[in-house]
């Protein structure tokens, strides 16, 4: 039987727990927990503030700050975390009330107080007693005793700013948003400004020990060295790590492990816990230094994020053609499939396999995985290539092992010792020049035709009579690599490239250097080396003649740089002392003008 619901509902009028089917203290928690958690939506609960509009309804109804809800649902919350619900819940409700805690620690209550002009909104003693010093006894501090308090109490106020001022808006960049934050951070700029007038702001000799002592871990942990807290901070200072920074306890401070983010931020922390920091923070050494450890704590997440991108998701999931098969496969399934017990002997049949669409993948994932994740490096030792290549610094043993369990080992290994090719070079250099030898078939000669050929197209023509070879005949180098649709683009290639090479010869052309005869009254002309002429002019006896792409011209007119017209007649002979189309013609064969007649 249903539990009968009570004539009065002890929530009904409870603010976000006015629901029927909320009648215990741990519905209503479970309630709020859900509806602050709606509210909080992409915003992380450290970065609300007193004074933000995230708000939800009170017991009265009214709509007040989730921070001032939590405090009035205290015990509600509480009584949530006692169901059965995940660790989540129960970690998030400790964290919020906690906060609370915190807050309520330094400026009291703070459902009435956090913004109260008439008094100091401060429930404990700290903040009362230092603005009360600092208008008195500690205007300024005169010796060491007093500097020892003054510390102490900027340092527990430090720690509430950390732990605790963000949600009074103390570490907003405008400034606190409300009188609880004026108070805490006046309270200490005001001490730290007194402390550092008695240390002396302008202590250059403290600033560069911090600086030396620092920047000496900071070298270590780059080389991933052990730090020495007793090794001293330089050859001109006797002073040591140790001292300087404050601990002589070596555990504070194990080798670096640049894959490891707890070491690199607990180092960061270590910089920014010191007493000093406050003083040296500006200070362009200092930020270098913090600025460094911030950059290993990003190459660690960019490494981290490789496997998340769309690259590595297409190389591990998605299923491309093989080459004459009608299944599909991953490419790294592909690549895997090649096992062979030589490198070099994978690396080769899966270059020779391969098709353009399989390779973009792979090219791909290259570019923007393996090389964030692993070096592929050589070093020369005589006339041969040792393998020098290892996983990137920052490369946790998780990544590690994602890498080696995706990555087929052929692919990084060093395969040709005597030129340095590690098996991907190899795929490479194959593929690359696949690709040159489709567009020798295609794209390179798409303009060329049986009638417009002309002698300067050899080099193309013969490019593509090679590729056709490599591409068409299963001898060739490429003929595993095209698809279906690839190889009858080939044969339709034979066929023009038959025809075009067709048309060459009946050009005339030859190899000769010289003159060589074209038919028709037309003259080639090639240069020594056999190659036509691109552009010159020829002397033959006393006679000039001009070559163009290797063709003599006639009966036409011709232009040079300089600004002089020239006539070139049906030999091909350049014209002198004589008129053409009512055009004078001087004896050195320049056009003067339709009048002038020498």
């Amino acid at each position: 039987a249903a539990t009968p619901v009570l004539a009065t509902d002890p929530y009904a009028s409870k603010g976000v727990c006015s629901s029927s089917t909320v009648t215990t203290e741990a519905e209503c928690g479970q309630a709020v927990y859900r509806a602050i958690v709606d509210k909080l939506a992409d915003t992380k609960f450290d970065k609300i503030t007193l004074d933000d509009d995230l708000k939800i309804a009170n017991k009265e109804g009214k709509n007040v700050n989730l921070l001032i809800a939590i405090k009035e649902y205290e015990s509600e919350l509480k009584a949530a975390k006692t169901g059965e619900w995940s660790s989540t819940v129960d970690t998030n409700i400790t964290k919020w009330l906690d906060a609370v805690a915190g807050i309520e620690a330094y400026i009291g209550d703070i459902t009435t107080d956090f913004d109260d002009d008439t008094k100091y909104p401060v429930a404990g003693t700290l903040l009362k007693t230092l603005v009360d010093k600092l208008d008195g006894e500690w205007s300024t501090i005169d010796n060491d005793t007093e500097y020892t308090a003054a510390k102490a109490s900027l340092k527990e106020l430090k720690d509430f700013k950390k732990d605790f001022g963000k949600y009074l808006g103390t570490e907003l960049e405008d400034g606190p948003v409300n009188n609880a934050g004026n108070v805490v951070l006046d309270a200490y700029n005001s001490l730290n400004d007194v402390i550092n007038t008695y240390l002396g702001t302008t202590d250059d000799t403290a600033l560069g020990e911090f600086v030396l002592a620092f920047d000496a871990i900071l070298q270590k942990d780059l080389k991933e060295e052990e730090v020495k807290l007793d090794a001293t901070i330089s050859k001109k200072n006797s002073k040591t790590i140790g001292e300087v920074i404050g601990t002589t306890d070596a555990s504070k401070f194990p080798t670096m492990d640049l894959s490891k983010s707890t070491i690199i931020k607990n180092r960061i922390k270590f910089i920014k816990d010191h007493d000093s920091y406050d003083r040296f923070q500006d200070d362009e050494a200092v930020i270098n230094i913090l600025d460094t450890y911030e950059e290993l704590l990003e190459n660690i997440t960019t490494t981290k994020d490789v496997y998340k991108t769309d690259e590595y998701k297409d190389y591990t999931t998605k299923k491309v053609a093989v080459n004459g098969e009608t299944t599909k496969d991953t490419v790294k399934g592909f690549v895997a499939s090649f096992t062979d017990s030589k490198d070099d002997k994978n690396a080769d049949d899966l270059a020779a396999a391969l098709n353009l669409g399989q390779w973009e993948i792979l090219k791909a994932v290259k570019e923007e995985v393996i090389d964030s994740v692993y070096s592929m490096e050589t070093k020369k030792v005589g006339k041969y290539y040792s393998d020098n290549s290892d996983f990137l610094s920052t490369v946790t043993k998780s990544q590690q092992t994602t890498f080696t369990n995706n990555f087929a080992g052929y692919l990084y290994a060093l395969v040709d010792k005597e030129e340095g090719k590690f098996g991907y070079d190899v795929v490479a250099e194959h593929m690359e020049a696949f690709e040159k030898a489709l567009a020798a078939v295609t794209t390179d000669i798409a303009k060329l035709t049986p009638a417009n050929i002309k002698v300067t197209d050899k080099k193309l023509l013969e490019a593509a009579e090679d590729a056709i070879y490599e591409l068409g005949n299963s001898k060739g180098d490429f003929y595993f690599n095209t698809t279906k649709d690839e190889e009858k683009t080939v044969r339709a290639a034979e066929t023009k490239i038959e025809n075009l090479r067709e048309a060459f010869d009946n050009l005339g052309v030859t190899n000769v250097a010289g003159w060589y005869d074209m038919g028709n009254g037309n003259w080639g002309y090639n240069n020594e080396d056999g190659t036509p002429a691109a552009y010159k002019w020829v002397a033959s006896g006393s006679d000039w003649y001009m070559i163009k792409d290797g063709k003599m011209l006639r009966n036409t007119w011709l232009a040079t740089d300089g600004g002089r017209w020239y006539y070139l007649d049906n030999a091909g002979k350049m014209v002198t002392n004589q008129s053409v189309d009512g055009c004078w013609i001087n004896s050195y064969g320049v056009y003067m003008s339709p009048s002038y007649n020498g």
